[in-house]
Protein backbone atom coordinates (compact mmCIF):
# COMPACT_ATOMS: atom_id res chain seq x y z
CA UNK A 1 0.00 0.00 0.00
CA UNK A 2 1.16 3.51 -0.77
CA UNK A 3 0.52 6.56 1.36
CA UNK A 4 0.09 10.07 0.00
CA UNK A 5 0.09 13.06 2.30
CA UNK A 6 -0.12 16.63 1.20
CA UNK A 7 0.46 19.75 3.22
CA UNK A 8 -2.30 22.29 2.98
CA UNK A 9 -2.24 26.00 3.72
CA UNK A 10 -1.04 26.94 7.15
CA UNK A 11 1.84 26.18 9.47
CA UNK A 12 4.54 23.92 8.05
CA UNK A 13 5.35 20.62 9.74
CA UNK A 14 8.17 18.09 9.71
CA UNK A 15 7.20 14.91 7.83
CA UNK A 16 8.45 12.32 7.35
CA UNK A 17 11.55 11.28 9.20
CA UNK A 18 11.45 8.67 6.90
CA UNK A 19 6.81 -38.72 -14.21
CA UNK A 20 7.85 -41.37 -16.60
CA UNK A 21 9.27 -40.72 -20.09
CA UNK A 22 7.52 -42.03 -23.19
CA UNK A 23 9.50 -42.95 -26.29
CA UNK A 24 8.74 -41.51 -29.71
CA UNK A 25 8.70 -43.01 -33.19
CA UNK A 26 10.61 -40.50 -35.33
CA UNK A 27 9.76 -40.10 -39.01
CA UNK A 28 11.12 -37.53 -41.44
CA UNK A 29 8.22 -35.58 -42.91
CA UNK A 30 10.09 -33.22 -45.24
CA UNK A 31 13.16 -31.03 -45.35
CA UNK A 32 11.71 -28.41 -43.05
CA UNK A 33 9.43 -30.32 -40.68
CA UNK A 34 10.06 -33.29 -38.42
CA UNK A 35 7.08 -35.27 -37.12
CA UNK A 36 6.94 -37.34 -33.95
CA UNK A 37 4.07 -39.70 -33.07
CA UNK A 38 3.63 -40.15 -29.33
CA UNK A 39 3.01 -43.60 -27.84
CA UNK A 40 -0.13 -44.11 -25.78
CA UNK A 41 0.02 -43.57 -22.05
CA UNK A 42 -0.52 -46.58 -19.86
CA UNK A 43 -3.81 -46.70 -17.94
CA UNK A 44 -3.75 -45.20 -14.44
CA UNK A 45 -0.52 -43.28 -14.90
CA UNK A 46 0.04 -39.60 -14.38
CA UNK A 47 -0.36 -37.35 -17.45
CA UNK A 48 2.08 -38.25 -20.18
CA UNK A 49 5.25 -36.49 -21.19
CA UNK A 50 5.82 -35.06 -24.66
CA UNK A 51 9.32 -35.31 -26.12
CA UNK A 52 10.45 -32.34 -28.24
CA UNK A 53 13.94 -32.05 -29.77
CA UNK A 54 15.71 -28.84 -28.79
CA UNK A 55 19.27 -28.19 -29.96
CA UNK A 56 19.53 -31.80 -31.07
CA UNK A 57 18.51 -33.21 -27.69
CA UNK A 58 15.07 -34.65 -26.82
CA UNK A 59 13.50 -32.71 -23.95
CA UNK A 60 10.42 -33.98 -22.13
CA UNK A 61 7.58 -31.65 -21.23
CA UNK A 62 4.37 -32.34 -19.35
CA UNK A 63 1.53 -32.76 -21.85
CA UNK A 64 -0.70 -30.77 -19.48
CA UNK A 65 1.88 -27.98 -19.34
CA UNK A 66 2.09 -27.72 -23.14
CA UNK A 67 -1.69 -27.89 -23.63
CA UNK A 68 -2.18 -25.23 -20.98
CA UNK A 69 0.25 -22.95 -22.87
CA UNK A 70 -1.87 -22.93 -26.03
CA UNK A 71 -2.73 -19.37 -27.07
CA UNK A 72 -4.61 -20.04 -30.32
CA UNK A 73 -7.87 -18.08 -30.90
CA UNK A 74 -9.89 -21.09 -29.73
CA UNK A 75 -8.07 -21.00 -26.38
CA UNK A 76 -7.44 -17.30 -25.74
CA UNK A 77 -9.88 -14.54 -26.68
CA UNK A 78 -8.17 -12.26 -29.17
CA UNK A 79 -9.83 -9.11 -27.80
CA UNK A 80 -9.72 -9.52 -24.03
CA UNK A 81 -6.68 -11.80 -23.86
CA UNK A 82 -8.57 -14.02 -21.41
CA UNK A 83 -8.67 -17.81 -21.49
CA UNK A 84 -11.56 -19.68 -23.05
CA UNK A 85 -10.89 -22.91 -21.15
CA UNK A 86 -10.09 -23.98 -17.61
CA UNK A 87 -6.77 -25.66 -16.97
CA UNK A 88 -8.53 -27.93 -14.48
CA UNK A 89 -10.66 -29.31 -17.35
CA UNK A 90 -7.65 -30.64 -19.28
CA UNK A 91 -8.12 -34.45 -19.26
CA UNK A 92 -5.60 -36.32 -17.15
CA UNK A 93 -4.97 -38.73 -20.03
CA UNK A 94 -4.25 -36.05 -22.63
CA UNK A 95 -1.22 -36.77 -24.80
CA UNK A 96 0.42 -35.47 -27.96
CA UNK A 97 -0.77 -37.31 -31.07
CA UNK A 98 1.75 -35.58 -33.34
CA UNK A 99 4.61 -33.16 -32.79
CA UNK A 100 5.92 -31.20 -35.78
CA UNK A 101 9.10 -29.16 -35.50
CA UNK A 102 9.39 -26.57 -38.28
CA UNK A 103 12.93 -25.41 -38.84
CA UNK A 104 11.98 -22.42 -41.00
CA UNK A 105 9.22 -21.08 -38.77
CA UNK A 106 11.16 -21.83 -35.58
CA UNK A 107 8.01 -23.25 -34.04
CA UNK A 108 6.56 -26.51 -32.76
CA UNK A 109 3.05 -27.66 -33.65
CA UNK A 110 1.25 -30.22 -31.48
CA UNK A 111 -2.05 -32.00 -32.12
CA UNK A 112 -3.71 -33.79 -29.25
CA UNK A 113 -5.24 -37.11 -28.29
CA UNK A 114 -7.97 -36.77 -25.63
CA UNK A 115 -8.08 -32.98 -25.89
CA UNK A 116 -10.44 -30.80 -23.89
CA UNK A 117 -14.15 -31.40 -24.53
CA UNK A 118 -15.45 -29.25 -27.38
CA UNK A 119 -12.17 -28.97 -29.27
CA UNK A 120 -11.92 -30.40 -32.79
CA UNK A 121 -9.47 -33.18 -33.61
CA UNK A 122 -7.44 -30.82 -35.80
CA UNK A 123 -6.96 -28.32 -32.94
CA UNK A 124 -3.27 -27.44 -32.91
CA UNK A 125 -1.08 -25.86 -30.26
CA UNK A 126 1.77 -23.82 -31.73
CA UNK A 127 4.73 -22.86 -29.54
CA UNK A 128 7.93 -21.06 -30.46
CA UNK A 129 11.14 -23.02 -30.03
CA UNK A 130 12.66 -20.05 -28.20
CA UNK A 131 9.77 -20.13 -25.72
CA UNK A 132 10.35 -23.82 -25.06
CA UNK A 133 14.07 -23.22 -24.61
CA UNK A 134 13.30 -20.43 -22.16
CA UNK A 135 10.98 -22.79 -20.29
CA UNK A 136 13.86 -25.25 -19.89
CA UNK A 137 16.14 -22.52 -18.53
CA UNK A 138 13.75 -20.47 -16.40
CA UNK A 139 11.03 -22.90 -15.37
CA UNK A 140 8.37 -20.45 -16.59
CA UNK A 141 5.74 -21.35 -19.18
CA UNK A 142 5.29 -19.15 -22.28
CA UNK A 143 3.34 -15.99 -21.51
CA UNK A 144 4.23 -15.96 -17.83
CA UNK A 145 4.88 -12.37 -16.75
CA UNK A 146 8.19 -11.73 -15.07
CA UNK A 147 8.92 -8.32 -13.59
CA UNK A 148 12.21 -6.69 -14.55
CA UNK A 149 12.17 -3.80 -12.11
CA UNK A 150 15.35 -2.10 -10.97
CA UNK A 151 16.48 -3.49 -7.63
CA UNK A 152 15.41 -1.61 -4.51
CA UNK A 153 18.11 0.65 -3.08
CA UNK A 154 18.87 0.42 0.62
CA UNK A 155 19.25 3.67 2.51
CA UNK A 156 22.71 4.35 3.91
CA UNK A 157 24.88 7.21 5.13
CA UNK A 158 24.95 8.61 1.59
CA UNK A 159 22.39 11.39 0.96
CA UNK A 160 19.35 10.25 -0.98
CA UNK A 161 19.39 13.32 -3.25
CA UNK A 162 15.97 12.50 -4.63
CA UNK A 163 14.43 14.97 -7.10
CA UNK A 164 11.09 16.65 -6.48
CA UNK A 165 8.34 16.48 -9.12
CA UNK A 166 6.29 19.49 -10.20
CA UNK A 167 2.54 18.90 -9.92
CA UNK A 168 1.65 20.15 -13.42
CA UNK A 169 4.35 18.08 -15.12
CA UNK A 170 3.42 15.03 -13.04
CA UNK A 171 -0.23 15.36 -14.05
CA UNK A 172 0.37 15.99 -17.77
CA UNK A 173 3.55 14.08 -18.71
CA UNK A 174 3.50 10.27 -18.49
CA UNK A 175 7.30 10.14 -18.65
CA UNK A 176 7.44 12.22 -15.44
CA UNK A 177 4.85 9.92 -13.88
CA UNK A 178 7.09 6.96 -14.79
CA UNK A 179 10.10 8.61 -13.17
CA UNK A 180 8.15 9.09 -9.95
CA UNK A 181 6.63 5.60 -9.71
CA UNK A 182 10.02 4.09 -10.57
CA UNK A 183 11.61 6.16 -7.80
CA UNK A 184 8.94 4.89 -5.41
CA UNK A 185 9.90 1.33 -6.33
CA UNK A 186 13.64 1.92 -5.90
CA UNK A 187 13.77 4.29 -2.92
CA UNK A 188 10.27 4.09 -1.39
CA UNK A 189 9.84 7.88 -1.29
CA UNK A 190 8.94 10.78 -3.60
CA UNK A 191 7.75 14.39 -3.28
CA UNK A 192 5.42 16.41 -5.50
CA UNK A 193 5.62 20.20 -5.20
CA UNK A 194 3.51 23.18 -6.27
CA UNK A 195 0.30 21.30 -5.49
CA UNK A 196 -2.79 23.56 -5.76
CA UNK A 197 -4.23 24.35 -2.35
CA UNK A 198 -7.64 22.81 -3.01
CA UNK A 199 -9.27 19.79 -1.45
CA UNK A 200 -9.32 17.70 -4.64
CA UNK A 201 -5.60 17.97 -5.41
CA UNK A 202 -4.53 14.96 -3.35
CA UNK A 203 -6.99 12.61 -5.03
CA UNK A 204 -5.85 13.76 -8.47
CA UNK A 205 -2.25 12.91 -7.56
CA UNK A 206 -3.29 9.49 -6.29
CA UNK A 207 -5.52 8.54 -9.22
CA UNK A 208 -2.68 9.18 -11.66
CA UNK A 209 -1.26 5.96 -10.17
CA UNK A 210 -4.41 3.98 -9.40
CA UNK A 211 -7.80 4.01 -7.69
CA UNK A 212 -7.92 5.58 -4.25
CA UNK A 213 -8.38 2.97 -1.52
CA UNK A 214 -11.48 3.60 0.55
CA UNK A 215 -11.10 3.06 4.30
CA UNK A 216 -13.10 4.01 7.38
CA UNK A 217 -11.23 7.32 7.21
CA UNK A 218 -12.83 7.95 3.79
CA UNK A 219 -11.32 8.23 0.31
CA UNK A 220 -9.15 11.03 1.63
CA UNK A 221 -8.83 12.21 5.19
CA UNK A 222 -7.73 15.27 7.11
CA UNK A 223 -5.02 15.21 9.75
CA UNK A 224 -5.67 18.19 11.99
CA UNK A 225 -4.72 18.78 15.60
CA UNK A 226 -7.88 18.64 17.68
CA UNK A 227 -8.67 18.45 21.41
CA UNK A 228 -9.61 15.00 22.78
CA UNK A 229 -8.32 13.30 19.63
CA UNK A 230 -9.28 9.66 19.03
CA UNK A 231 -6.17 9.09 16.89
CA UNK A 232 -2.57 9.86 17.83
CA UNK A 233 -2.11 11.62 14.48
CA UNK A 234 -4.59 14.28 15.61
CA UNK A 235 -2.49 15.22 18.65
CA UNK A 236 0.63 17.31 19.15
CA UNK A 237 2.62 14.29 20.35
CA UNK A 238 5.74 12.98 18.71
CA UNK A 239 4.73 10.09 16.45
CA UNK A 240 7.42 7.44 16.49
CA UNK A 241 8.37 5.55 13.38
CA UNK A 242 5.78 3.17 12.10
CA UNK A 243 6.31 0.67 9.22
CA UNK A 244 10.93 -0.09 6.94
CA UNK A 245 12.96 -2.35 4.94
CA UNK A 246 16.56 -1.45 5.65
CA UNK A 247 16.29 -1.86 9.41
CA UNK A 248 15.08 -5.43 8.92
CA UNK A 249 18.11 -6.11 6.72
CA UNK A 250 20.48 -4.68 9.32
CA UNK A 251 18.86 -6.70 12.11
CA UNK A 252 19.37 -9.84 10.01
CA UNK A 253 23.10 -9.12 9.72
CA UNK A 254 23.62 -8.09 13.35
CA UNK A 255 21.34 -10.45 15.31
CA UNK A 256 19.92 -13.48 13.50
CA UNK A 257 18.04 -14.69 16.60
CA UNK A 258 16.25 -11.36 16.97
CA UNK A 259 15.48 -11.36 13.25
CA UNK A 260 14.03 -14.89 13.50
CA UNK A 261 11.88 -13.82 16.43
CA UNK A 262 10.37 -10.89 14.57
CA UNK A 263 9.68 -13.07 11.51
CA UNK A 264 8.10 -15.95 13.45
CA UNK A 265 6.41 -14.60 16.59
CA UNK A 266 2.96 -13.14 15.81
CA UNK A 267 1.72 -10.17 17.80
CA UNK A 268 -1.64 -8.42 17.91
CA UNK A 269 -2.59 -5.05 16.46
CA UNK A 270 -5.89 -3.24 16.83
CA UNK A 271 -7.80 -0.04 16.19
CA UNK A 272 -10.27 -0.15 19.03
CA UNK A 273 -13.13 2.35 19.17
CA UNK A 274 -16.20 0.35 20.27
CA UNK A 275 -18.69 2.95 19.05
CA UNK A 276 -17.29 3.25 15.53
CA UNK A 277 -14.54 0.87 14.43
CA UNK A 278 -13.04 -2.31 15.87
CA UNK A 279 -10.20 -3.72 13.77
CA UNK A 280 -7.96 -6.57 14.90
CA UNK A 281 -5.18 -8.50 13.18
CA UNK A 282 -2.30 -10.76 14.17
CA UNK A 283 0.98 -10.92 12.26
CA UNK A 284 4.75 -10.90 12.80
CA UNK A 285 6.67 -7.64 12.63
CA UNK A 286 8.68 -8.81 9.62
CA UNK A 287 6.54 -10.51 6.95
CA UNK A 288 8.51 -12.73 4.57
CA UNK A 289 7.37 -14.16 1.25
CA UNK A 290 6.90 -17.96 1.24
CA UNK A 291 10.35 -19.54 1.54
CA UNK A 292 10.04 -22.46 -0.88
CA UNK A 293 12.54 -24.50 -2.89
CA UNK A 294 10.75 -27.18 -4.90
CA UNK A 295 8.39 -28.97 -2.52
CA UNK A 296 10.29 -27.89 0.59
CA UNK A 297 8.95 -24.94 2.60
CA UNK A 298 11.29 -23.31 5.10
CA UNK A 299 10.12 -21.58 8.28
CA UNK A 300 13.43 -19.86 9.11
CA UNK A 301 15.20 -17.58 6.68
CA UNK A 302 18.65 -18.76 7.81
CA UNK A 303 17.81 -22.35 6.78
CA UNK A 304 16.39 -21.14 3.47
CA UNK A 305 19.50 -19.04 2.83
CA UNK A 306 21.81 -22.01 3.49
CA UNK A 307 19.79 -24.15 1.07
CA UNK A 308 20.04 -21.40 -1.54
CA UNK A 309 23.79 -21.04 -0.93
CA UNK A 310 24.34 -24.64 -2.01
CA UNK A 311 22.78 -23.67 -5.35
CA UNK A 312 24.86 -20.51 -5.79
CA UNK A 313 27.58 -21.27 -8.33
CA UNK A 314 29.51 -18.00 -7.88
CA UNK A 315 29.98 -18.29 -4.15
CA UNK A 316 27.66 -16.23 -1.92
CA UNK A 317 28.86 -13.14 -0.11
CA UNK A 318 27.29 -10.50 2.12
CA UNK A 319 25.85 -8.63 -0.86
CA UNK A 320 24.29 -11.84 -2.18
CA UNK A 321 22.73 -12.50 1.23
CA UNK A 322 21.38 -8.96 1.41
CA UNK A 323 19.89 -9.17 -2.09
CA UNK A 324 18.26 -12.51 -1.26
CA UNK A 325 16.75 -11.09 1.92
CA UNK A 326 15.45 -7.95 0.21
CA UNK A 327 13.79 -10.13 -2.44
CA UNK A 328 12.15 -12.23 0.29
CA UNK A 329 10.87 -9.34 2.41
CA UNK A 330 7.14 -8.87 1.84
CA UNK A 331 6.47 -6.05 4.26
CA UNK A 332 7.22 -4.78 7.74
CA UNK A 333 4.43 -4.34 10.30
CA UNK A 334 5.69 -1.83 12.84
CA UNK A 335 2.97 0.26 14.44
CA UNK A 336 3.59 0.88 18.15
CA UNK A 337 0.44 3.04 18.61
CA UNK A 338 -1.69 0.11 17.43
CA UNK A 339 0.00 -2.75 19.29
CA UNK A 340 -2.63 -4.76 21.17
CA UNK A 341 -2.13 -6.85 24.34
CA UNK A 342 -0.14 -10.05 23.93
CA UNK A 343 -1.82 -13.45 23.62
CA UNK A 344 -0.79 -17.03 22.83
CA UNK A 345 -1.36 -18.29 19.31
CA UNK A 346 -0.26 -21.93 19.64
CA UNK A 347 -2.77 -24.65 20.45
CA UNK A 348 -0.15 -26.33 22.63
CA UNK A 349 2.76 -24.22 23.77
CA UNK A 350 6.12 -26.01 23.82
CA UNK A 351 9.17 -24.62 25.60
CA UNK A 352 12.73 -24.72 24.30
CA UNK A 353 13.28 -28.17 25.86
CA UNK A 354 10.26 -29.63 24.09
CA UNK A 355 8.02 -29.76 27.16
CA UNK A 356 4.45 -28.52 27.31
CA UNK A 357 4.04 -25.14 29.02
CA UNK A 358 1.22 -23.66 30.99
CA UNK A 359 -0.65 -20.86 29.19
CA UNK A 360 0.88 -18.23 31.45
CA UNK A 361 4.40 -19.60 31.12
CA UNK A 362 4.05 -19.59 27.32
CA UNK A 363 2.72 -16.03 27.37
CA UNK A 364 5.56 -14.88 29.62
CA UNK A 365 8.15 -16.41 27.31
CA UNK A 366 6.52 -14.94 24.23
CA UNK A 367 6.37 -11.41 25.63
CA UNK A 368 9.98 -11.51 26.85
CA UNK A 369 11.33 -13.04 23.64
CA UNK A 370 9.49 -10.56 21.41
CA UNK A 371 10.43 -7.61 23.61
CA UNK A 372 14.13 -8.52 23.49
CA UNK A 373 14.05 -8.58 19.67
CA UNK A 374 11.79 -5.54 19.30
CA UNK A 375 14.11 -3.37 21.40
CA UNK A 376 17.00 -4.16 19.06
CA UNK A 377 14.88 -3.44 16.00
CA UNK A 378 13.64 -0.17 17.48
CA UNK A 379 17.21 0.92 18.26
CA UNK A 380 18.12 0.45 14.60
CA UNK A 381 15.23 2.68 13.57
CA UNK A 382 16.74 5.63 15.42
CA UNK A 383 20.11 5.51 13.66
CA UNK A 384 20.71 8.72 11.67
CA UNK A 385 21.87 6.92 8.51
CA UNK A 386 18.34 5.57 8.10
CA UNK A 387 16.71 8.96 8.58
CA UNK A 388 15.39 11.33 5.94
CA UNK A 389 13.91 14.44 7.52
CA UNK A 390 12.16 17.25 5.71
CA UNK A 391 10.11 20.18 6.89
CA UNK A 392 7.13 20.17 4.57
CA UNK A 393 5.79 23.41 3.21
CA UNK A 394 2.24 24.19 2.04
CA UNK A 395 1.64 22.75 -1.42
CA UNK A 396 3.96 19.76 -0.99
CA UNK A 397 2.88 16.12 -1.17
CA UNK A 398 4.89 13.11 -0.03
CA UNK A 399 4.32 9.66 -1.53
CA UNK A 400 5.85 6.65 0.22
CA UNK A 401 5.71 2.88 0.27
CA UNK A 402 3.80 2.21 3.48
CA UNK A 403 5.11 -1.37 3.72
CA UNK A 404 8.73 -0.31 3.38
CA UNK A 405 9.31 3.27 4.50
CA UNK A 406 8.64 4.13 8.13
CA UNK A 407 7.22 7.57 8.70
CA UNK A 408 6.97 9.79 11.74
CA UNK A 409 6.34 13.34 12.87
CA UNK A 410 8.02 15.42 15.52
CA UNK A 411 6.04 16.88 18.38
CA UNK A 412 5.06 20.54 18.46
CA UNK A 413 3.79 23.01 21.04
CA UNK A 414 0.34 22.44 22.50
CA UNK A 415 -0.32 26.14 21.92
CA UNK A 416 -0.60 25.24 18.25
CA UNK A 417 -3.70 23.12 18.88
CA UNK A 418 -6.55 24.50 16.80
CA UNK A 419 -4.32 26.51 14.53
CA UNK A 420 -4.50 25.93 10.77
CA UNK A 421 -2.08 23.01 10.59
CA UNK A 422 -3.49 20.68 7.94
CA UNK A 423 -2.38 17.46 6.32
CA UNK A 424 -4.56 15.50 3.93
CA UNK A 425 -3.91 11.81 3.28
CA UNK A 426 -5.04 8.90 1.14
CA UNK A 427 -4.01 5.39 0.14
CA UNK A 428 -3.41 3.55 -3.14
CA UNK A 429 -3.14 -0.24 -3.06
CA UNK A 430 0.08 -1.84 -4.24
CA UNK A 431 -1.42 -3.95 -7.05
CA UNK A 432 -2.68 -0.90 -9.02
CA UNK A 433 0.66 0.81 -8.42
CA UNK A 434 2.63 -2.17 -9.77
CA UNK A 435 0.29 -2.39 -12.76
CA UNK A 436 0.94 1.27 -13.56
CA UNK A 437 4.69 0.77 -13.17
CA UNK A 438 4.66 -2.20 -15.59
CA UNK A 439 2.64 -0.30 -18.21
CA UNK A 440 4.89 2.76 -18.01
CA UNK A 441 8.03 0.63 -18.04
CA UNK A 442 6.86 -0.95 -21.29
CA UNK A 443 6.62 2.56 -22.76
CA UNK A 444 9.59 4.35 -21.26
CA UNK A 445 11.85 1.73 -19.68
Amino acid sequence: MFNLLTKGPGTSTKYPCFSRPFSSNNTLKNRHTESFTQENALPGQRPSKTSIPLNGEPIEFSAVLLRDACSCPACVDETSGQRLFSAADIPADIQARKVEVGTRSDSVKITWENDLPGYEEEHTTTLKVTALQDMVQSGCAPGMHRDTFTAQALWSTKPLNLPDYDYERYMKDDSVLYQLVRQLRIHGLAFVTNVPGVKESLATIATRIGPVKDTFYGHTWDVRTVPEAINAAYTSHDLGFHTDLLSAVDLFHTDMDAFDTLTSVPVNYHYNHPDSNIYHTTKPVIDLCPLRIGDVVYTRFEEYMKAMESRCSNGPGDQWKTTLLVNCLHKVNWGPPFLAPFSNHDGLAIDVKGSAQSPLSALNDKADRWHHAARKFNALLQRPEYLYERKMEPGECVLFDNTRTLHSRRSFHMADVGKPRWLRGTYVDKDPYLSKLRVLQNRFG
